[in-house]
């Protein structure tokens, strides 16, 4: 993996390795590639190492919380997700989803071993399937609960033919988005004090999801060590006092 290296930067003043845990670790294979990972290294532009540094933190932190707490493991691990793409908290809605689109196609772009496919159709097929047949991770289903119509339901029957879609026709861009939309109604629940912890309610949708998000973290971060792309501004950067 490429994150020790930019652990490792004057940007952060210190080495992290030891306290890593081994999902990011160099393993004997990779050892081959340390001088390209220096070179990206000393290349890279100091807010984007920020950015990658932010999100590495917290995965750390839903990696301490696996095996102990999944609603906090799940939270962390979102918050590491929203540290990977910039944020602008002025943005619509409109403009922060059209936003992420952009983000999460570039990731396809450069995901050259097809990794988040695995992730999506191999590993994850099951969950992947359920998020896409369940009504209760579906935005527009809660606004109709608010607003007593069912105007939910056409629009749920064109996502999941949208969905099924992409899953027989392998658009990663496509499912991907759409599973990380169904993730974010889970994410509002847990956030906003929508559900109860450790809820027996929504645990199996929590727990899949923090397996999936555990896994398509890693491959997120690594993809964006290309710092060729545009990854845009972070919106809440480091400030020294002078």
């Amino acid at each position: 993996m490429l994150i020790i290296e930019i652990c490792k930067s004057p940007f952060f003043g210190r080495n992290i390795n030891r306290s890593f845990p081994a999902i990011f670790r160099l393993n004997r294979e990779e050892q081959g590639n340390l001088r390209r990972f220096r070179e990206v290294r000393g290349e890279m532009q100091p807010t984007h190492a920020i950015r990658l540094h932010q999100a590495v933190s917290w995965f750390r932190c839903a990696e301490q919380y696996a095996d102990t707490d999944d609603d906090i493991s799940f939270i962390t691990l979102w918050i590491a997700l929203n540290s990977c793409y910039a944020i602008n908290d002025q943005n619509d809605q409109h403009e922060e989803r059209s936003e992420f689109k952009n983000f999460t196609d570039t990731l396809v772009q450069l995901d050259a071993q097809e990794k988040i496919y695995n992730c999506l159709w191999m590993n994850h097929s099951k969950f992947v399937r359920m998020l896409i047949d369940s009504q209760y991770v579906f935005p527009p289903f809660w606004k109709s609960q608010i607003d007593g119509d069912e105007s939910w339901k056409p629009k749920f029957d064109a996502s999941r033919k949208r969905a099924k879609h992409a899953l027989a026709n392998s658009e990663v861009s496509v499912l991907l988005s759409i599973v990380f939309d169904r993730l974010y109604v889970l994410r509002n629940q847990l956030i906003h004090g929508g559900a109860t912890h450790q809820s027996q309610v929504n645990r199996e949708q929590v727990i899949n999801g923090k397996r999936m998000l555990i896994e398509l973290l890693p491959v997120v971060i690594e993809l964006m060590f290309d710092d060729k792309q545009d990854w845009g501004d972070i919106y809440y950067p480091v400030i020294e006092n002078n």
